[in-house]
């Protein structure tokens, strides 16, 4: 079978080749998948770290060995840089020059460049020159920090020190009054116990006494002609003994309320001590924290100074 074929002269294929260049949007391959300069735009920018990133629907096909430009609004070259970190959906710039960094704006437009192999190493010398650089002063910015937030946890430290000396000299006051408090309402307390004593043996004394009187009086109720003007002084002398015997129990109510009055300034006292010794442990535990976060400090400061160039 004969091979249909389309023959154009030379001259005819030439201005043919020069309009489909001409015509057809620009492509760059890479690694078998075409990437769209057009599509390229800066996504996001680092003004700590100084780079940019670009948003890819993969990263497949892009790859370090690569060189793009940023283009201003007039489409001016205003930055050259190459991927130094490349993920699923983006890559990364290294840290550009700080003036090309002021000019790159988020949405500004990237294309791939082509530069010879001198201009690329050059590229690549002086990203690296800058990241030593910036790494160097990130490393002194974050020493300088963490000095700052030592001599800040030192001070705070300090004022817990003299926090936990206060709360113990609070502490020795308070136990050397409650010792004080506890001896001066021993002895009123036994004042107080030996009143109430001997109150309890008077009310006995009347208790027996109208115990004796119940008797008497139950023993003429028995009689077949019980003396009532004898049983009523009976009941007379009763109502005086309950009278008094209910004075008694008044008295004796009213100094058990002075003791245990006598003994509340001592229960005061305990309380108090006790709230210390929980401020003692909350701050001890603070304390504990802090000083694991200075020793921490401490590492990460010397592992930083260790680093210095």
């Amino acid at each position: 079978m004969r091979k249909l074929s389309l023959h154009i002269p030379g001259r005819a294929s030439l201005i043919l080749f020069l309009l489909f260049l001409v015509l057809s949007p620009p492509l760059v391959w890479a690694a078998g998948q075409v990437v769209d300069p057009d599509g390229l735009i800066v996504d996001f920018t680092n003004r700590e770290s100084g780079s940019i990133s670009l948003r890819l629907g993969s990263s497949d096909g892009i790859s370090a060995e690569m060189n793009f430009a940023v283009l201003d609004s007039t489409g001016r070259q205003i930055a050259e840089f190459f991927p130094q970190e490349i993920m699923t959906d983006r890559f990364w710039s290294g840290p550009l020059d700080q003036k090309d960094f002021l000019k790159v704006r988020t949405g500004d437009s990237v294309i791939r460049i082509n530069l010879s192999q001198s201009e690329a190493a050059r590229l690549r010398e002086q990203f690296h020159e800058r990241t030593v650089l910036l790494r160097e002063e990130n490393r002194k910015r974050r020493q300088e920090l963490l000095g700052e937030e030592k001599v800040e946890l030192e001070e705070f430290i300090n004022e817990l020190d003299i926090e936990s000396v206060g709360l113990k000299n609070d502490l020795k006051s308070l136990q050397e009054k409650l010792r004080r408090e506890k001896s001066l309402t021993k002895r009123k307390v036994d004042d107080l116990q030996k009143q109430i004593d001997e109150l309890r043996d008077e009310r006995s004394e009347l208790s027996a006494e109208r115990k004796e009187l119940l008797d008497k009086r139950d023993t003429l109720l028995r009689r077949s002609n019980p003396p009532q003007d004898r049983i009523s002084d009976i009941n007379s002398e009763i109502v005086d003994l309950d009278r008094e015997i209910g004075q008694f129990n008044f008295e004796i109510n009213d100094l058990r309320d002075d003791v245990r009055d006598e003994m509340e300034e001592t229960r005061e006292l305990e309380e108090e001590i006790r709230e210390i010794w929980d401020q003692q442990r909350e701050l001890g535990l603070e304390k504990k924290d802090l000083d694991f976060e200075l020793r921490e400090l401490d590492r990460e400061l010397n592992e930083l100074k260790s680093s210095a160039h």
